[in-house]
């Protein structure tokens, strides 16, 4: 029962790094300038705890087989705590990823306007474009 509940507060660990994680992405989406790279170490480090919650939802699942004991645990308080704490990170989460989906749809649709828009107004201008230096370029 012990490891039970050891893999129960690993996982909430787990999610609560992944909000952390998906607070930090919020917070770079929202900045006019995104660092790509890291976005990019942001995503490789949610994939990572992704990975280690199914792993530990699998050890779960399997001592809840062993003890033939299931969620929401109300006969054991201390289970109980912890699961509804995961609940609750766990909708959090969902509205963070929402939020975030939300921000980086709107940065593609944005930037997609203004590339066609330059397309638009190139093609208008006999393709000149200002260089790196300011100067006009053909």
């Amino acid at each position: 029962m012990k490891k039970l509940i050891n893999i129960i507060k690993d996982i909430k660990e787990n999610l609560m790094s992944l909000q952390n994680l998906m607070h930090q992405e919020y917070d770079n989406l929202l900045k006019s300038k995104i660092n790509i790279k890291k976005i990019k170490l942001i995503i490789e480090e949610k994939e990572f705890f992704l990975r280690k919650i199914a792993s530990l939802k699998k050890e779960k699942s399997f001592l809840e087989k062993r003890y033939n004991i299931f969620p929401p645990y109300l006969q054991f308080n201390e289970l109980n705590l912890h699961w509804d704490e995961i609940i609750s990170i766990c909708f959090l989460l969902k509205k963070k990823n929402i939020k975030n989906k939300i921000i980086l749809n709107e940065k593609f649709y944005l930037n997609q306007r203004f590339l066609n828009t330059f397309q638009k107004y190139r093609l208008n201008q006999n393709n000149t474009t200002y260089g790196v230096d300011g100067h006009l370029e053909n």
